[in-house]
C-alpha cells in the first residue's frame, strides 16, 4: 500500500471504526442510487468487452438476439453484432456507475484492478488500495475478485452484504437482466476470495472531511467557555 493509500487508511481507522453504519453522505450515496438505477431502469445483456450503454432500442434487439442465439459471453459479440450497441460486461458497468454519479473515473480492467501498484491505481485511476478486509469496505467501493469485480451496495453486521454487479454467471431475466442484485452475498468469498478493496479518491476524501469535521466539531464542543464579568 503506497502512501497515499496509507494516509487515507489511517484516518479511516482512527476516526471510522465503529461508525460505518447509518451514515451516508451525498457522494457516497450517489454512486449507490446509480448503481441501483442501472439495475432497476436498463434492461441490459452482460457481454464479455461490452462497453456501451446504448439507447433502449438497442438493449432490446441485444437481448433478442441472445434469447434466440444462446451464445457464451465471449461469442456474443460474434453472434449477435447489435450488442456493440448495448452491452456491459462488470468492469464496464462499474465504470458507467462512476461516470453517470458525477466521479471523475478512467476505465481499467479487472486484471488491471488487481494487479497494478497502489500507487498507480490512486495516481492514474482515482482508486484507493485499503487492503482486503472486509471491516473496512462501504457501500459504494469496488469488490475485485479472479475475473470479475463488483459494488457493494448495503453491508450488513454480520460481513455479508448486497452487490450489483453485470454478470452471466447464469440464467438470468427481470430488472436489469445481465446487470443484478446478490442479496446477503458472503462478501469475503462471493467469486473466490476477494483479491483487492478499492475506493473512489472522491469517496474516501468526502469520509476523511466529514469526520475530520466531526471530530473538530466535538472537540469545540468540550472546549471551556469564558465569560468577562
Amino acid at each position: 500500500m503506497g502512501r497515499l493509500g496509507k494516509y487515507f487508511l489511517a484516518i479511516f481507522l482512527l476516526l471510522f471504526s465503529g461508525l460505518s453504519y447509518g451514515v451516508v453522505l451525498p457522494k457516497r450515496d450517489q454512486v449507490v442510487k446509480k448503481a441501483a438505477d442501472l439495475l432497476d431502469n436498463w434492461s441490459v445483456s452482460y457481454v464479455y468487452g461490452g462497453s456501451k450503454l446504448g439507447d433502449p432500442e438497442h438493449c432490446e434487439a441485444c437481448n433478442a438476439c441472445l434469447d434466440r442465439k444462446k451464445s457464451g459471453p465471449k461469442e456474443r459479440f460474434s453472434d449477435c453484432p447489435v450488442c456493440t450497441k448495448c452491452s456491459l460486461d462488470c468492469s464496464h458497468y462499474t465504470f458507467e456507475v462512476f461516470k453517470q454519479a458525477g466521479l471523475s473515473s478512467t476505465y481499467l480492467t479487472t486484471a488491471l484492478m488487481n494487479n497494478l501498484s497502489p500507487q498507480e491505481l490512486a495516481s492514474r485511476y482515482q482508486l484507493l488500495d485499503i487492503g482486503t478486509a472486509m471491516g473496512r469496505a462501504m457501500p459504494g467501493d469496488l469488490l475485485v475478485y479472479d475475473g470479475h469485480v463488483v459494488l457493494l451496495e448495503k453491508k450488513y453486521p454480520d460481513g455479508r452484504g448486497d452487490v450489483i454487479h453485470s454478470t452471466s454467471g447464469k440464467e438470468l431475466r427481470g430488472p436489469g437482466n445481465g446487470i443484478q442484485r446478490e442479496r446477503r452475498a458472503q462478501l469475503e468469498n462471493f467469486r473466490g476470495p476477494v483479491l483487492r478493496i478499492l475506493r473512489h479518491l472522491d469517496l474516501a476524501k468526502e469520509m476523511r472531511d466529514f469526520y475530520l469535521q466531526r471530530r473538530s466539531g466535538s472537540a469545540n464542543e468540550r472546549k471551556p467557555s469564558f465569560t468577562q464579568e
